[in-house]
């Protein structure tokens, strides 16, 4: 067991903080909400590391699971931030195109917004079919119709 553990070790140090964010992120839990989340499934995925064939997809959809289970109030706190100095107009700019992509994502209707959200944190679209149980054709077909929609509501917010 001792080289399985070893490979969950550095699963674990890859995955437990995107798993954490995705679900501050995207998803919209609390901070402490997905920290006992992820905690949670990562714990889970140790005792079924020999039995899991891909661990991004299963971790992350037990996580998802778990944080709604935690979850009491949906009404996730906006980030505060103060910019420190001129230096930060690459820093503002970058977030300006994340909160208008985030906006997009937003505006997509629902499985395309699962899909890219999803997408968005690296997953395959074999990953992604497994965490919400389809088949990955119908994955790279809602990938495509959420590009779409997202490039013209994009445009759209632009004129």
């Amino acid at each position: 067991m001792g080289s399985e553990v070893g490979g969950y070790e550095d699963f674990f140090r890859e995955q437990y903080p995107r798993v954490r964010s995705m679900l501050i992120a995207i998803c919209g839990f609390t901070p402490q909400c997905a920290e006992d989340a992820t905690e949670e499934a990562m714990i889970r995925l140790l005792e079924n590391w020999g039995s899991v064939s891909t661990p991004n997809a299963w971790v992350r959809k037990v996580a998802i699971r778990e944080a709604a289970k935690q979850a009491k109030d949906w009404n996730p706190p906006l980030p505060d931030f103060e910019l420190p100095d001129s230096r930060a107009a690459g820093v503002s700019a970058a977030m300006d195109l994340a909160v208008t992509i985030e906006l997009a994502v937003r505006d997509l209707p629902p499985q395309q917004r699962k899909v890219m959200e999803l997408a968005l944190r690296e997953m395959k679209p074999e990953e992604i079919a497994e965490v919400l149980g389809c088949k990955s054709e119908q994955v790279r077909s809602n990938l495509s119709h959420a590009r779409r929609n997202m490039r013209r509501l994009i445009e759209e917010g632009g004129e």
